[in-house]
């Protein structure tokens, strides 16, 4: 009894340490992992054009936010309280 209660012991042990060691990259089947993928397509992204893209599209978004929380706040106080 003692010695199955060691060996089952031994085995969590053996398999919360595998699952420790695993990282996001570790579950992608490529050779050379998804990190690396990841890392391609970022060069890519900051050579062809696509982030300064993505960048100001970002910064569009923002500012209408902001004009829109504006309009918001202004015609909020104009509002007469009740």
């Amino acid at each position: 009894m003692i010695r199955r209660m060691l060996v089952g012991t031994a085995a969590t042990i053996v398999l919360l340490g595998v699952a420790a060691v695993q990282t996001p990259a570790s579950a992608c089947s490529k050779s050379n992992g998804c990190t690396q993928d990841v890392q391609n397509e970022d060069y890519k992204m900051m050579h062809d054009g696509r982030m300064n893209e993505a960048i100001k599209e970002g910064q569009a978004n923002m500012e209408a936010f902001r004009a829109m929380r504006e309009a918001e706040q202004a015609r909020q106080a104009r509002q007469p309280t009740r």
